[in-house]
């Protein structure tokens, strides 16, 4: 039997409206309807964690043969082997679930958190640390918690899902930045105040995009993940630039994915090229579709500031898989 954190993703990822219970919006076990009793504001959050994941995921992959859809064919679904979509969906859950619950500790939205830990200020820097951080500490540790990625050992898919979880979190860390604000005299930046904030979901997820592309199959029963991540952390190298450089830093996966064919009728495609690959050389329809935009816009009677415009037809050909 996998762990929680799978159970967890796979509810996160395709649940739909409320369904009772403490989390409100997932089927959640015992410990995490504790979780979420005992942390106000904790379900909506993971309900917007799950609209981060599902919307940057379909975004991703939107002209790919696979685009975030559960299903494989029939009855089979992602969750059921670990291929490299499993991988991706593992990360991209846990990152949308730091960042989500970093961003709700600054704005107030949970009981449990407010501002990250204040950074101290340094008499050469020409700036002051103040504003409110966005919390990631507590963001990685509720989502740590709530995923139970500090489980003890588990069985080889249970390893590689937590190692593609941290993955996950750490891209969050990595795009963390200053945000500046200037004071002084009619905007002149005689001052500025920073805090840290994390980047845009959108490069999070490219991030972790990129790393789908470059994930690496372990054969099965490769030396446990634990064991070369402990291994590695004992000794550590003396060629290294930074000392605490991440090992989360690749995706894991197990099994070769499924060709997704099955998932793909009536999708639309972006041009020819793309069809034949999404189609899987079942062809696609082309259909005509008449835009109506505005155009020709100008100032009324050529003064400012009352703009009037005329409408023109466009006609675009969109396609879409037999």
């Amino acid at each position: 039997e996998h762990f929680i954190s799978e159970h967890t993703v796979m509810a996160v990822f395709t649940s739909q409206g409320q369904v009772g219970g403490p989390c409100r919006y997932m089927p959640a076990t015992r410990r995490q309807n504790h979780q979420c009793r005992k942390e106000t504001g904790l379900p909506g959050t993971l309900s917007e964690a799950r609209r981060l994941a599902t919307t940057h995921c379909e975004e991703q992959f939107r002209y790919d043969r696979w685009n975030c859809s559960i299903e494989t064919r029939g009855k089979r679904n992602i969750f059921k082997k670990l291929y490299k979509e499993t991988a991706f969906v593992h990360a991209l859950t846990a990152a949308a679930m730091t960042h989500s619950i970093a961003r709700a500790c600054a704005e107030g939205r949970m009981t449990k958190c407010s501002c990250g830990p204040k950074k101290h200020n340094r008499e050469a820097q020409d700036f002051q640390w103040g504003g409110c951080n966005d919390n990631l500490k507590h963001g990685k540790r509720v989502t740590r918690s709530f995923l139970d990625l500090r489980g003890g050992e588990g069985d080889e898919v249970s390893e590689i899902l937590r190692h593609d979880s941290e993955v996950g979190i750490e891209a969050v860390s990595s795009q963390m930045m200053d945000k500046c604000k200037c004071h002084g005299v009619s905007g002149s930046c005689s001052m500025k105040t920073c805090w840290k904030k994390m980047a845009d979901f959108n490069a999070t997820a490219t991030l972790l995009r990129q790393k789908y592309n470059e994930a690496i199959r372990k054969a099965p029963n490769q030396r446990s993940m634990r064991q070369v991540s402990s291994s590695r952390m004992k000794k550590p190298k003396q060629r290294r630039k930074k000392p605490q450089q991440s090992q989360y830093t690749t995706l894991y996966y197990l099994e070769t994915s499924p060709s997704y064919c099955a998932v793909t009728k009536d999708r639309q495609c972006l041009h020819p090229d793309n069809c034949g690959t999404l189609c899987c050389g079942r062809g696609y329809t082309t259909q005509v579709v008449k835009q109506v935009e505005k155009c020709r816009c100008r100032f009324n009677n050529g003064r400012c500031c009352q703009l009037i415009c005329d409408y023109c037809q466009r006609f675009e050909d969109k396609y879409f898989c037999k």
